[in-house]
């Protein structure tokens, strides 16, 4: 991973301004997984997002985009072009989701295993 990229992540997953959330890249409340820290960071914005409510969750769908192109996510991952580009392989994608949505992780938690594993 680009060192200017990780430094900037890092430091926005330990600032304070970012809200955690699991399952989605950014949710209906405006709060981010760690994934979705990463693309703000790296000057993607979000363009659209909807919301879907079901008898048991509300899901929101967000479209990011930045100078290449747009990715529309449903789900706490990245596509594949957008993973390589910041460095990231689907291992890596694949424990951070686990470290942000399955082990409760804060982000200061997660800030730590980047600086010692990307």
């Amino acid at each position: 991973m680009n060192k200017d990229t990780k430094e900037k992540w890092v430091a926005a997953l330990r600032g304070g301004k970012y809200k955690q959330c699991q399952g989605e890249l950014k949710d209906a409340s405006g709060a981010h997984c760690c994934l979705g820290v990463l693309l703000e960071t790296q000057g993607w914005k979000e363009t659209t997002s909807t919301t879907v409510s079901t008898n048991q969750d509300k899901f929101t769908f967000s479209n990011y985009v930045s100078q290449e192109g747009v990715i529309n996510r449903e789900e706490n991952e990245l596509d594949e072009y957008t993973a390589d580009r910041f460095g990231l392989n689907r291992q890596h994608q694949v424990k951070l989701m686990k470290l942000n949505d399955d082990t409760g992780w804060s982000f200061n938690l997660i800030a730590r295993w980047i600086e010692d594993h990307l």
